[in-house]
């Protein structure tokens, strides 16, 4: 059952105000346990719409018309958690040199998250840099200070190996980034990842993490430095699948797949990428809190049919 804003089923107010601020509270008070789900809207020009009010969203689960009682923009608390791969993949040098043609991808990243991307995303949420290979590290727990997280990232060393050839486990490393969210209190959830290819023993089990995350509130986006669509006896299966792996993943969450085998689109990539982020909407519902938790299906509209709205298929509660 899903609840009017006028029902008096559940009225914790300052529960309701500690939990998610006074903002959100006064806009959710009155009854049910509220509930929340993010989007983005372009209109006919592809131009991320920046003015939508909350009368303008219709939002139906399961079939069933449900009213919006809180819509956020730019002042919804996000946690972001940026994986960032560090392995002979992504760090073929010691250090990048481009008068001699040496240009680690790795440096390109971190070239691009401290050229403004950072800055523009700590005004919305905490972000948590992790280094990923092998091994995984943390390079800085959660922060809103751009100077620390850049910092953290001038600090990190590229990896480069010609003896340690294994797989990189990434799926390890989501369904640690997922663990990891499950603790945050913020209302969005962003995790990005920066890769190469999908592994071979994590692309056996693509229903496994895609039902991981379309079961959680994280929206994860990968930017993947591989061909689209490799053909030939030359590529391996996990090449040839890669772009299926991770669009699948993403998409599941409403998220995206950023993907060149030409690491000079980097910088097109995260423009895209925090333009996105910084233009996500958050639609607040109450539900029943004593009713059994399950899948259901979700639609949401947007003033007309003209605008493009990108929103999880199926939410969980």
């Amino acid at each position: 059952m899903f609840l009017p804003l006028g029902s008096r089923f559940f009225s914790p107010i300052l529960v309701t105000v500690a939990l998610i601020g006074p903002a959100v509270a006064e806009a959710l008070a009155g009854g049910g346990e509220p509930r929340y789900l993010n989007f983005t809207a372009k209109d006919r020009h592809g131009i991320y719409l920046r003015n939508l009010e909350r009368e303008e969203v219709s939002l139906w689960l399961d079939g069933e018309p449900i009213e919006v009682g809180y819509l956020g923009y730019r002042n919804v608390d996000t946690a972001f958690c940026l994986l960032i791969e560090n392995s002979h993949r992504t760090a073929q040098f010691k250090e990048s040199l481009p008068q001699w043609g040496q240009v680690n991808l790795i440096d390109r990243v971190r070239n691009s998250l401290t050229d403004g991307f950072l800055m523009t995303i700590v005004e919305t949420g905490s972000v948590m840099l992790a280094e990923i290979g092998l091994d995984r590290r943390v390079l800085q727990d959660f922060s809103r200070n751009d100077d620390e997280l850049s910092y953290a990232l001038r600090l990190m060393k590229p990896h480069p190996s010609s003896t340690e050839r294994r797989d990189i486990q990434l799926g390890r490393h989501l369904s640690w980034a997922l663990d990891v969210m499950r603790e945050r209190r913020e209302k969005r959830k962003i995790i990005v990842l920066f890769t190469t290819t999908v592994d071979r023993e994590s692309l056996p089990n693509l229903n496994e993490y895609k039902d991981m995350f379309r079961l959680s509130d994280a929206e994860l986006y990968v930017v993947s430095f591989a061909l689209a669509r490799p053909t030939g006896s030359q590529y391996s299966a996990e090449e040839k699948l890669n772009r299926h792996f991770f669009k699948q993943l993403a998409e599941s969450t409403a998220g995206k797949l950023y993907l060149s085998g030409e690491h000079v689109f980097v910088e097109e990539f995260m423009n895209d990428l925090v333009t996105r982020l910084a233009n996500s909407y958050t639609a607040g519902f109450y539900v029943d809190p004593e009713e059994e938790r399950r899948e259901r299906k979700v639609r949401l509209f947007v003033r007309d049919k003209k605008v493009k709205v990108t929103h999880r298929k199926t939410i969980t509660f």
